[in-house]
């Protein structure tokens, strides 16, 4: 190979390894990457919706099916995977309890619904959660006990419970 030819192959080279180096790991096109989403998460946030009796500021009315459920009022979703990482539904007014299935959302590392009107147990399902950090249900209408298995959770390290 001649030394033009060479040149240009190192440069073209060079430039790949950069460009490879730059790309963040999240955003490569990787086996587990699941573009379409997890029909799991999203029957379970399905199941809160069914759960809410009142939404007086309609925010449950962008869950269906016209929008993929990571575009949903408070799912943040793993850019990669698809899978929920956050529900933040703060101050919305809500009123309803919190479905079993929400022990499905495996991937979730928080939970905010402070200030709504949510009521009844806790469910025991929470703590099947195990990447959870963050638990914030203050200023709501829980009633019963904490659930014991919360200490499955070995990621948590904000628990607030607070009362209205």
């Amino acid at each position: 190979m001649e030394l033009h030819g060479r040149l240009i192959l190192f440069t073209f080279l060079h430039g790949f390894l950069l460009l490879c180096m730059n790309t963040p790991m999240e955003s490569a096109t990787l086996p587990s990457c699941n573009t379409f989403g997890n029909e799991t998460d999203r029957l379970a946030l399905l199941d809160l919706k069914k759960r809410i009796t009142q939404d007086p500021l309609h925010v449950m009315s962008s869950c269906n099916d016209s929008l993929n459920f990571c575009n949903w009022v408070g799912v943040t979703c793993n850019r990669c995977t698809k899978r929920v990482v956050i529900l933040k539904l703060t101050t919305q007014k809500l009123a309803g309890s919190l479905p079993k299935s929400i022990g499905n959302l495996s991937h979730l590392t928080g939970i905010d619904l402070v200030n709504n009107s949510f009521a009844g147990e806790i469910p025991q399902e929470i703590g099947r959660l195990g990447s959870l950090r963050s638990l914030n249900l203050s200023r709501n209408s829980f009633g019963g006990k904490i659930p014991s298995n919360i200490s499955h959770c070995a990621q948590l390290r904000v628990l607030r419970l607070s009362i209205k």
